[in-house]
């Protein structure tokens, strides 16, 4: 297929208003999920039996010109959210106005219509982990998906800065999502909320975040790393968790927190990015925090545990 990042348009990175068709702004970000440009024209068709009748219920998403079925059918009910049309507001009615800098660093758009678009946030929102004193950033990562499986929306989590780590997280990050359906048709307005939260959760978040981690500053060992992999980690896929070790006997930080950071390490920076990298790195970040919780001789701050990815 012919690679169409060469025709990519990106919006203005530094967040003022922008019209992702007419004027692209370089820096062209690679996608990293595959060859296929994520702001192609999308469409939900209607899908027909042999007869030439109408299946009520099954529709297909079609990428423009190419007449390529992406990711399959999806049913009637299904809300197609457009990928320009969710970053354009994302940037310009939520990053914007929260009067924090962002960079955009990494995009991801896979053959099955599931992507993120990452940016980090400056020294504005920052925060140290207590013991090791590694600095955490703030990360945005506006999320969608063709084929209903990702919700679409932005989300907040977190940096660690010194080696670039993604640390997603669904006990800490927050942020606004919802589902692919016609019952939320009006998203536009639904995603201003992020704004709001935003501004008055990044500190909190972030810093609880930061404490957590300071709960993992412990010596680890062959019968932790085994009550680790059997207890907090046991649905992460096989390869994954022997490249984390590989890593984590390479950096040479025999700790909790270097075990996580081995693999985050490893998710987050692989070649080719696939949705399971997210999947799994949001695995091993709660997965250790809930370890380093559970372990720990002190006293502990939970998060506050209000859902912030709403329906």
């Amino acid at each position: 297929m012919q690679n169409n990042n060469a025709l990519e348009i990106v919006p203005n990175w530094n967040l003022q208003t922008t019209n992702l068709e007419s004027e692209p702004v370089k820096p062209v970000i690679e996608n990293l999920g595959g060859d296929w440009n994520p702001f192609m024209e999308v469409h939900k068709e209607p899908v027909y039996f042999n007869d030439g009748s109408q299946n009520p219920t099954v529709y297909g998403i079609r990428l423009g010109s190419q007449d390529k079925v992406l990711a399959g059918n999806v049913s009637a009910d299904y809300l197609l959210v457009n990928n320009k049309d969710l970053v354009d507001i994302c940037v310009n009615e939520v990053l914007n106005p929260s009067g924090i800098s962002f960079e955009h660093h990494k995009r991801f758009f896979n053959n099955k219509g599931q992507f993120r678009d990452i940016y980090y946030a400056d020294n504005a929102v920052e925060a140290s982990v207590p013991e090791v004193g590694d600095v955490l950033r703030l990360v945005a990562e506006i999320q969608n998906s063709y084929n209903g499986s990702t919700r679409a929306g932005i989300r907040f989590y977190f940096e660690r800065y010194i080696c670039k780590n993604g640390m997603t997280s669904n006990v800490f990050g927050f942020g606004h999502t919802f589902k692919h359906s016609l019952g939320n048709i009006d998203w536009q307005n639904q995603i201003l909320e992020a704004t709001s939260l935003l501004r008055t959760e990044s500190e909190y978040k972030i810093q609880q975040f930061a404490e957590a981690c300071g709960k993992l500053q412990k010596s680890i060992g062959n019968t932790e790393i085994k009550q680790i992999r059997e207890s907090y980690l046991p649905k992460l896929p096989t390869q994954q968790f022997g490249q984390l070790m590989d890593k984590y006997y390479e950096d040479g930080d025999f700790s909790a927190w270097g075990l996580m950071n081995a693999g985050t390490n490893v998710l987050w920076h692989a070649n080719k990015l696939t949705n399971a990298n997210f999947t799994n790195n949001t695995m091993v970040v709660d997965g250790l925090l809930q370890y380093g919780k559970d372990t720990y001789d002190g006293p502990v701050v939970d998060p506050n545990q209000t859902d912030m990815f709403q329906s």
